[in-house]
């Protein structure tokens, strides 16, 4: 019966190391202020003139310092909206963006967006500035 016991045990404790080197290491953190985005541009295609899109830009904080959102800008075509709350650390935050075409010429092909921070470079004591974009092509 002791012997059982042993090879039970054994073989949980096999089984609980080899689940835990399975997991993936965590990434380090870059030190500083750093948003990583699911994507940094976004193709909106075709799309008649005068139809709206809607879309978000996705982020990570990957950086070690908490990140707050002043203001996001854009066109007068964009409404934008954004994470309120300050991000910290492996949080997730978002731009939310609603394009309006009906008031754009039919040779434009992109739109900025601005994303500024509270947080400042250290280097430059200057906000920080974070430059997406989108694009699209219009038809009558």
């Amino acid at each position: 019966m002791l012997a059982i016991r042993l090879i039970v045990l054994t073989f949980f404790s096999l089984g609980t190391l080899q689940l835990s080197a399975q997991k993936p290491a965590p990434k380090p953190k870059k030190q500083g202020v750093h948003m990583t985005f699911e994507k940094e541009t976004i193709e909106l295609g075709r799309m008649k003139k005068g139809d709206k899109r809607t879309f978000d830009y996705v982020f990570t904080n990957t950086g070690t310092e908490v990140i707050e959102i002043e203001i996001v800008s854009g066109c007068d075509c964009t409404t934008l909206d954004w994470t309120r709350k300050p991000i910290k650390p492996g949080e997730k935050g978002k731009v939310n963006v609603i394009f309006d075409s009906k008031e754009k010429e039919m040779t434009e092909k992109s739109v900025d967006v601005d994303i500024y921070l509270k947080n400042k470079d250290p280097k430059t004591n200057s906000q920080i500035l974070k430059i997406l974009n989108y694009t699209f092509e219009l038809y009558k």
